[in-house]
């Protein structure tokens, strides 16, 4: 099958029309790799190897383009780049493939990320952590091994009475309040902490209050 015309195409991409009006879209690198020009003639078997690293290249570079922006787990990029048009599923696996070859995936250094996003900048619990991790595609390992270093009983408890101290102050007024109290706990609750967690930390609270008041 001859190729009847070459023309450029938008951003990077040419448009090769073969001699039976059917096209290709190639990637710039991918066309001078493959030294391609009007009137080569094209075996079945060479249409089909283009058109497959054509769909490979378009995976990798839309996955790339992804993680330019932000982080994702390898179950979450498969995902995504699947939902692409036109997606083919053994080249995104390929892509896939070659993005983790070269370091650009690593489920495990992900998931340190987002514990340190989860725990210390969001001050979420353990629960939501591992919930909001788990959401993101990864793997129980990677999420435990990533989380363990905030199952600390002593740092949880400090960090929930920094929560106390600076979010719920204007709530925690009165150790008689009943209401106010379980307002609070149900909001801590969301965020991931046990009712033990919090239970400690409201008295540890009201503590630390009555002794700054005498």
């Amino acid at each position: 099958m001859k190729i009847t015309e070459i023309q450029k195409g938008k951003g990077k991409l040419y448009e090769i029309t073969l001699e039976d009006e059917s096209r290709l879209w190639l990637h710039a690198d991918l066309l001078q790799n493959e030294f391609l020009h009007t009137g080569d003639d094209l075996t079945q078997e060479r249409i089909a190897e283009l058109k497959q690293r054509a769909a490979e290249h378009r995976a990798y570079e839309y996955g790339m383009y992804l993680l330019d922006r932000r982080g994702y787990s390898y179950r979450e990029l498969y995902d995504k780049l699947m939902t692409a048009p036109h997606a083919q599923e053994d080249a995104v696996l390929k892509a896939l493939e070659k993005m983790t070859r070269y370091g650009f995936i690593n489920d495990a250094r992900y998931a340190e990320q987002l514990a340190r996003h989860y725990v210390e900048s969001k001050k979420y619990g353990l629960r939501r952590a591992e919930y909001e991790m788990r959401h993101r595609g990864l793997s129980q390992e990677d999420i435990d091994n990533a989380l363990a270093e905030y199952n600390d009983p002593v740092r949880i408890s400090e960090m929930l009475l920094e929560l106390l101290q600076k979010k719920y102050a204007r709530d925690l007024t009165d150790p008689d309040d009943r209401k106010a109290t379980e307002k609070v706990t149900a909001a801590l609750v969301r965020r991931g902490f046990s009712y033990q967690q919090i239970r400690y930390a409201i008295e540890d609270y009201f503590a630390l209050l009555a002794e700054q008041e005498n």
